[in-house]
Formats: C-alpha cells, structure tokens, sequence
C-alpha cells in the first residue's frame, strides 16, 4: 500500500515554532559551552592536555616526552638514526626512516600508533634500487619520508640529493626531479651544483590532501648567501593535479623561506595545509648543545616562483614565506629529562631533533611528535617529545604597532647620540637633553613619588607600597590583576589561574615559559627592546653624565632611595635588579607596557569592573617609580604602548573570535559559578553588586603621592587615581599642575584608529562611529603635552571614564551625553531619561567627565546609588522593591552588557520548553490527521 504523504504534512505554524525553539536552543547551549574544547580524538594518537605551566610558549604547549625508543634493538638490530616521522595508514604505525649509517642497510622503522608509547611494531622495510639492490649509509642518506595516498613511500636523500618513490615492497618505482642547483658541490667531480653536502633535502612532507609534496633544504644554496645574509633557504613544492593524473608529480615552483638566524638549518616540515608547514630549525653549538625552534610558513598558495632568482639574500621581503615563530623548544621546561654522561645541553630535554608529524589536527589546533636522531653516539639520546601547537594565523602577528613611531616625541625632548648595541656597552646612554624644563618636573617627580613611598621602611623590612611595587616588578600578571577585582572576585580570579580553570585567560595574560618569562599572546603581544635601544635613555639612579644631564644644568643623578630585596610570608623573594638594569633603556617601561596590556586587556573582557582593573594597572606602572628604576615619562610611554597593544588585538576579527570572545565567555562563566555557589547571585552583575567590587569593597590602596593624592576607596577615587597617572603633572611647558583639566577639545578625528574597537563589551549595542564619540567625548583635550604630538590620540586616551559611562542618544543616534564614572556602562536614550540623568548640557557639549564621577558634576537625580555616580539600572539586590522600580523608570532602554552564564541557561532552559511544547504539538497534529 502506498503512503499518503498529506497525512505526513505538519502545519506551518508548528514548523516555524520547532525551528524557532531549536535555534534558540542551540544557540543558547552552544554559549553554555563556550570555551570549552570537545576535539575528536584521532585513532591513531591520544594526547593528553597541554596545561599552561607546561607552556613553552603562548603557542606551544607540551604532552610530554618518551625515551622508550632509546637503545633499543629488533632482532638484534639496534634502532636508531631515526631522522624522519611520518603516518602510515595502511601499516596503522607511524614510520620512520634510518639516516646513514655505514654499510648498513637503508631502511624505515614502524614505531607504532602511538607517539606517547612508541615500540617497534615488525620487521623495517628495506629499501632497494631498480635492480632490487639494498642501499646503504654509503649511497643514500634518508632524511625526510612522506606516505603517498596510494601508500608508496617518498624518501628524501641528502647524498645527490634526490627524492625517490618506494612500493610497500621497499623497491625504488621512480624518482621526483630535482634541479641542478640543488646538487652537492664537489670539486673532485663534475658536478656543480651550489648544495652543500650534508645541509640539503633535510625537510619533506605531503599536505592533507594529498596533491602537494614539499621538501625543504636545510641549508643555503651557495648562490643565494652573502656577507650580510645566509639565512635564505628554499622549498621545493611538487603537485600531481597540474600534470594530468594523480600519483604524476610535477615540480611547479621554488619559494623562499628565511631560518631564524644564521646558525640555524631546517631539520624537518610538516604540512598543516597547501599553504602553510609547520617548520623544524635547529642548530647546536658544543657549550650550548641544540637550540630548536618550531616556526609556521605560510603563503605557500600564494607565494612567489623563485626559480629565476640567483641570490635570494637580495630579494625582496615579498619574495619571501610568511613565518611565524611558535616556539624556541629551549625554552620548555625540562619535565624532568636528562642529558647523557658527556652531553651538554642548555635544556637537558633538547636534543637532536630531525623528525616530526603532526598526529592530530583540529581547527587551529595540532598535536605534533618530534624525534631525535642519535646518530648511534653515546652522548645522545633518541627521543619523542609530544606539543600541543596553535597553528592560528592572527593578522595582528604579523602587524604589531611600530611604538617608536608612536613615542618619537620622546626625541625631542632628549636625544640619543646612537641606538643602544648591547654587544658595545660604550653605546648605552649617550645623548643630549632638548628640553630640560619637562625633563626636570621628570626628575622631580620620581624623586617625589620614590621618596614618600619609602617612608616606614626600615633597612631590611620594605614598606607596604615598596613591598607591593617588588610583587608587582615580578612581571606576573597572575600576581597584579586579581587586586583589581576585590577581594572576593579576585579570590576567585586567583585560584582559577592556579588550578588550570581559566586556559584562554592564562594564555592571553599568564603564560609564561620555564624561566618565567611571560609569553602570554596579549600581556606579552608588544616587545618593548626596539624601542628602549633607539630612545637609548639611562634610568634615574645611574650616573647620567654622558646624557648631557649636567651640562643642561640637571643632576647626574636622580636622589633615588633603593629598595632592597624582599622575602614575603610564602618564602617568595623579589628582587628590584637594579644591578641587572644599569644597561637597559628606561624610556618606554617594559613594565609598565605589560601591566597596561594586561589591565587594558582584563578591562575588555569585564568592562564591568574596568575602572578598577586599569587604575590596578596604573598602579602597577607607577610603582616602577617608587622602585626608582623609571620616571614618569617612562610610565605615559608604557600606557601608550599598552592601549595600542589592546587596539591591534580587537581590531583583528580573527583574534576576537578566537581568542577574546571566548576568554571573555569562559571568565564570565567561572566567575559566575563561583559567586553562585557562594550565595553572591546567581549573574556576575548581581555578584559584582553584592560583592561592592564596584564600590566600596573593590580594589583599594591607602598609597598616595605627590600626584596621586587621594586612597584608592571606591570607583571615583580609582578613575581620579587613573587619570592623575595618565599626565603626571606635565604640561606643554613642563610646569605641574594638580588637577587634571579636560574639555571636548578632542575630536571624533584625532580618537585612534580601531580604539573604538575597546568599548565591543562595554557597549555592545553601539555602533563603531557611536563608540568613537565616547571615547572622543571622555578624553584628554588635545595640547602640546610631552609626548602627546606623535602617540596618534593615545595619549589622550581615558579609557576608565570612556568604560564606565552612561551614554545617552538622541533620536537619530548622536552620542549626546557621556556620564563617566558609574557603577556600570550602559546607553540610553535621550527621550527616556526622563530628565533625571545629569546636567550633561553643559557649554562642553555634553562632555561629563570633569572630575568624573565628583559629586558636583557627575550626579544625576533619582538614581537609587550612593557616592553621587549618575547611572540607569544601578539599583542593587539589596536596594529593595521600590529601588528597583525608580532604577527601572530612570533607565527603562538601558543596554545591559552581554548576557552572563546563569542567563544563557535561563533562556536555554526557556527554549527548550518551547522545543518541547512544538514537539509535541506536531505530534498530536500528525496522529490527528492520520485518523480523518
């Protein structure tokens, strides 16, 4: 019997509400699990999880290391020389091909399928000429191995060097073309060829699809090096879809690619697509031992034919790979490995690492093994060490903000004689003072605010602020942010880095490497080395002589009060190394930088708190000062570095979604959970209330100064805090003046460009044009202020006011009023104020930050907040019914920020009924029309 399909039809209606429901849901679960990774995993490898303190970088990470291969034998054939990795799927092992190694035979190993528990799984396949005839270490030297989809072998030999095709049976089928240029050099023959022997086809690898073969030489053509340049090596790049059937390669192109430095050769690729490789360069030297670098090619699509180029160390740039560095595998912390009797090796995990294959790839993120070859010798070891890789390509990577451009102001104020080379201490400091009136009030300054922070130490024990600017000169950011949430939240902040909760948090901010390095992909984005050695400018307390300090009528050096080492309660010892920074450049601070990357970026992933978090930041940059170890110039050159380091990264959308979004997403979570669980409610914004982190019990420092004259209390006070920090006092003349003046003298046109890109979180509602008006109307008034001319508006830049502010809109969507300094952003607009916002109709042109957050010119009417802070929707849980009610009529089209955890589960919830509900529907539809 036929169906009757019309008894099968469900209503529209019942359709539409399923789907409706089913979005929602889905969307609602999928932001419930945001942050959290649920990658398959692959059949041939099981990789554990990279945790940050195992980091080497903020891109690499490490599963651990294996030395069960080591001296080792089959048979009584002992494994070793293994300088090649691969996947073999028809065997399910992973392979590894035998080097050279006298007269025994040329062969490849089958290590089985887990690089974690690699063991020789079966009898090595030897391979043989044409004629069936074995090679050895004599005629072949087997470098690089691939497995074609039909599962030949390719075998690269550096001998010739050649690329030869093997059958499973381990005979030679043919042969890749390889140009003449490529040949070993040999006076004692004919051949002519620019290789040299032992440093040619090192690298191979076939991309995931099967079409593309790329080798790599491991050292330069003697035609493409010059007395300046030897870094140039070349990638052949074969493809099978350009030569009319597949399994017939065809050499289609030569790129270019460029080694880290001079000593390095490329040991090994891998590829992760047809465009881009994952690139092994290592080098060794005897008091030293191996230096490995794991780095990422990419344009291989794109990329220049370098065939007809005869010297590529006089090629362009865009002749060139795009490369990227992971990693320095040096810097991996040594997980307990040891070097063998007669080895040195800086890191005793390092070795001589030839082969790798990345074992598993999902999105962005690869599981990759690296073997050592230990050359049969009784001082090395062969070893697989397992990484967890980010192989995201971020156009912020390859795009960082030129911060000597930015800070060039500098410059006119005193002037280095040459850039600093720290291989000639000579060079450091020298210079002449161009304006010594700004220069003195920088003198003055640091003096001032190192002087009182002294006052209660004795000669051993700190005082309270020295011992919080020691804590703070550690670089650790997991040691300065959590301040800035109170003590609850950052209680919470805390033991969420330490416990390995929050991953996308520790590697934007935390990261380090096993020095202690930061490494961190947003603390650690911006180097401030180039900028500190072009500026070339001697701290306060080192003899400024040759700066021209006292032939401008200043002092030689700055009446510094030293602060000596300290050992806290936990047995923690910090250390100022004043010793350690007689040589470095003062201008901009390093420190300052990463607290101010840090805090910038902290403050966009909780806009909610943010102007706690960046005054905790500019603490942080002031206590350089109270250190003595940087003036006030230093510390305005460090926010500027800082905010700009912030743009770059939201402007890049790619990052955003990759990297903020979801860090946001999972602190948001966390913290959610954690205020739930200990009865602060049941959202972030219902904790952060009940907490006051916003108010009176957030962060908090009794530390004034000269310049930052009142304790940190509350919101006001750490905007006011913030803000006395942004100028230190100077003016254009480089006289002090004690209050902060500001006007909407900055316009939409001089806000940078992409700082809009700051206020995503913050205000989510308003549009990138509606958001430059924010910050244009919070900032600085545009003046001849040191180093204001050349920092493209960042200078000017108030970001505490610009984020906590209530922005009213008029009709047509201009930004009409800025009410900084409340205990939330929010945006309304002007027809539902309701009169009652503030009086932002001022001759300022509706700019409301004078003092934001002071009594007399923040202060709405009928806001149901304390402290005088204007705001719609700041009633809290404890303000009670009819609080709520007049928070509700004051600010009834106030934006809320971006829905937290708890919220997203009510909705999921919600949706789900409805899914439940439209299910069910349909069902009594169908069974209705099935009995007409």
């Amino acid at each position: 019997m036929s169906e009757n399909r019309d008894s099968r039809r469900v209503p529209r209606w019942a359709v539409a509400l399923t789907a409706v429901a089913v979005g929602l849901t889905t969307m609602n679960i999928s932001a419930l699990t945001a942050g959290t990774a649920h990658a398959d995993e692959a059949s041939t490898y099981q990789s554990a999880t990279a945790t940050a303190a195992d980091a080497c970088s903020a891109n690499v990470g490490m599963l651990g290391y294996t030395d069960a291969l080591d001296n080792v034998t089959y048979n009584n054939e002992r494994v070793g020389g293994l300088s090649s990795l691969a996947w073999d799927q028809q065997s399910n092992s992973y392979v590894s091909s035998l080097d050279n190694n006298g007269d025994t035979t040329a062969r490849i190993w089958f290590l089985g399928s887990d690089m974690s528990k690699p063991s020789v799984s079966r009898e090595p396949l030897i391979l043989k000429d044409q004629n069936g005839n074995a090679y050895n270490g004599y005629n072949s030297d087997n470098e690089g191995l691939a497995v074609l989809p039909n599962g030949d072998y390719l075998v690269s030999s550096e001998t010739e060097p050649s690329i030869r095709i093997y059958g499973r049976d381990g005979v030679q089928k043919s042969a890749l073309t390889v140009p003449d240029r490529f040949m070993v050099h040999n006076d004692t023959t004919a051949a002519s060829g620019e290789a040299t022997t032992n440093l040619t086809l090192e690298g191979l690898t076939i991309s995931p699809s099967g079409h593309q073969i790329v080798a790599a030489m491991e050292g330069s053509l003697s035609g493409d090096v010059s007395a300046s340049d030897t870094l140039s090596r070349r990638f052949l790049v074969y493809r099978d879809d350009q030569a009319g059937a597949q399994g017939q390669w065809k050499l289609t192109k030569q790129t270019a690619f460029k080694v880290a430095d001079a000593a390095k050769g490329i040991s090994e690729i891998s590829a992760l697509s047809d465009d881009s490789v994952l690139v092994l360069q290592r080098s060794f030297a005897k008091a030293s031992g191996n230096d490995v670098i794991l780095s990422k090619a990419s344009g291989l699509t794109a990329a220049p034919d370098v065939s007809g180029v005869q010297n590529l160390s006089a090629a362009p740039t865009t002749d060139f790979l795009s490369s990227q560095t992971l990693a320095n595998l040096t810097n991996c912390k040594t997980l307990g490995a040891t070097a063998k009797s007669g080895a040195t090796q800086k890191n005793p995990l390092m070795d001589n690492y030839e082969g790798m294959a990345i074992t598993k790839q999902d999105g962005d993120t690869a599981d990759v093994s690296i073997i050592s070859d230990n050359n049969f010798g009784a001082t090395q070891t062969t070893r697989v060490l397992n990484l967890s890789v980010d192989t995201a390509n971020y156009e912020s990577d390859s795009n960082q903000p030129d911060l000597v451009s930015l800070l060039s102001d500098f410059s006119s104020l005193w002037k280095a004689s040459t850039p600093f080379v720290s291989s000639d201490v000579s060079t450091f400091g020298k210079g002449t003072v161009g304006n010594a009136s700004v220069l003195k009030h920088n003198d003055d300054m640091t003096k001032a605010i190192n002087n009182a922070a002294a006052a209660g130490s004795t000669g051993t024990t700190p005082s309270a602020q020295q011992q919080r600017a020691l804590v703070d000169s550690d670089y650790k950011l997991g040691e300065t942010l959590p301040d800035a949430l109170g003590p609850v939240l950052g209680k919470y902040l805390s033991q969420g880095i330490s416990d390995g909760s929050l991953p996308m948090f520790t590697k934007l901010f935390t990261q380090t490497n096993q020095t202690g390095y930061g490494v961190s992909t947003l603390g650690d984005y911006v180097s401030t080395s180039k900028a500190k050695n072009t500026f070339n400018h001697p701290r306060p307390y080192v003899d400024r002589t040759n700066g021209g300090y006292p032939a401008a009528g200043l002092d030689k050096t700055v009446g510094i009060e030293k602060v000596q080492a300290w050992t806290d309660s936990t047995g923690t010892k910090h250390d100022p190394s004043y010793d350690a920074m007689t040589t470095s450049g003062s201008f901009p601070s390093g420190h300052t930088t990463y607290a101010t990357s840090g805090a910038v970026g902290l403050a966009t992933l909780l806009p909610e708190l943010a102007p706690e978090i960046l005054a905790r930041g500019s603490e942080a940059g002031n206590n350089r000062i109270v250190l003595g170890v940087h003036y006030p110039l230093d510390i305005i050159g460090g926010r500027i570095d800082g905010d700009v380091a912030n743009v770059a990264r939201w402007s890049d959308a790619t990052f955003v979604k990759d990297q903020l979004e979801p860090a946001r997403q999972e602190l948001v979570n966390y913290l959610t959970k954690a205020c739930k669980a200990n009865g602060y409610g049941s959202t972030l914004s219902q904790c952060i209330t009940t907490t006051e982190a916003n108010g009176s019990k957030g962060y908090a420092n009794s530390f004034v100064d000269p310049v930052s004259t009142q304790p940190v209390t509350d919101r006001a006070s750490a905007i006011k805090a913030y803000q006395s920090r942004m100028t230190y006092g100077f003016t254009a003349s480089g006289n002090q003046t004690t209050t902060l003046q500001k006007a909407v003298s900055t316009s939409v046109d001089q806000v940078p460009a992409g700082a809009e890109n700051l206020l995503t979180t913050a205000y989510p509602t308003l549009t990138s044009a509606q958001r430059r008006q924010v910050l244009a109307q919070t900032a600085l008034p545009v003046s001849g202020n040191p180093l204001q001319s050349s920092s493209q508006g960042y200078y000017n830049m108030d970001l505490a006011s610009a984020m906590s502010a209530k922005v009213t809109l008029d009709d047509k969507g201009n930004v009409v009023a800025v009410a900084a300094g409340q205990s939330a952003p929010s945006v309304v607009k002007a027809s539902d104020t309701n009169n009652g916002s503030n009086g932002n109709s001022d001759n300022n042109g509706g700019n409301s930050n004078n003092g934001a957050g002071n009594d007399s010119n923040g202060t709405g009417s009928n806001t149901g907040t304390d402290k005088g802070q204007a705001g719609a929707n700041t009633a809290t849980p404890k303000a009670g019914a009819n609080d709520k009610a007049k928070a509700s009529k004051q600010g009834k089209t106030a934006s809320p920020l971006a829905k937290t955890g708890a919220d997203v589960a009510m909705v999921a919830v919600a949706a789900l009924i409805v899914l439940l509900a439209g299910g069910a529907l349909i069902l009594v539809s169908i069974r209705r029309r099935k009995q007409r």
